[in-house]
């Protein structure tokens, strides 16, 4: 079950994103099921299951399970991480914490 976060490059706190996580965070080239989009960002694609939360100031926090490989847990945040730069104007890293 590999986590991740994704931080601005710069170390700045994040933009508000207001309350559509979804609309920025769920991958466009992955098929996903929105699960829960409140707070925390919750979506399944195939057999996969991923989370995303904001846990520390400038932080999203990124848990994936059930990726069928590390690459394919690594496309879903690198996705994720280049969407949120780009609709917040901030320069998006993601670093892998396990896997």
């Amino acid at each position: 079950m590999p986590e991740y976060t994704i931080s601005t490059a710069d170390g700045n706190d994040w933009p508000t994103l207001g309350t559509n996580l979804a609309a920025v965070l769920k991958p466009r080239s992955f098929e996903c099921e929105i699960l829960e989009n409140t707070d925390v960002l919750t979506f399944r694609s195939g057999a996969t299951t991923v989370s995303a939360s904001w846990e520390l100031l400038g932080t999203w926090y990124v848990d994936i399970e059930d990726a069928p490989s590390p690459e394919t847990a690594d496309r879903l945040v690198d996705e994720m991480a280049r969407q949120l730069g780009e609709a917040t104007g901030q320069q998006a890293i993601h670093y892998r914490v396990t896997d």
